[in-house]
């Protein structure tokens, strides 16, 4: 899995949460983000403002306890 960095936090407009989506994606028909929410990439707004997504929050939050030895 790719490191918590890559990341980018993103507003999906076809849920109206902030997902995490790959920072290194080229830009396609449809993005996916970390917890397997897949948009269409013009549905995608550039904010960190608005309610967060719980799974994509877990998923980034064990990338960087991994990254940072805090499992251990």
């Amino acid at each position: 899995m790719r490191e918590a960095a890559r990341w980018q936090w993103r507003l999906s407009g076809a849920d109206d949460r902030v997902h995490a989506f790959p920072g290194d994606e080229r830009p396609a028909s449809f993005v996916h983000a970390a917890c397997a929410h897949t948009v269409p990439f013009g549905q995608i707004t550039r904010t960190h403002q608005g309610v967060r997504c719980l799974p994509c929050l877990l998923i980034i939050g064990d990338l960087l306890a991994d990254r940072y030895g805090c499992l251990s």
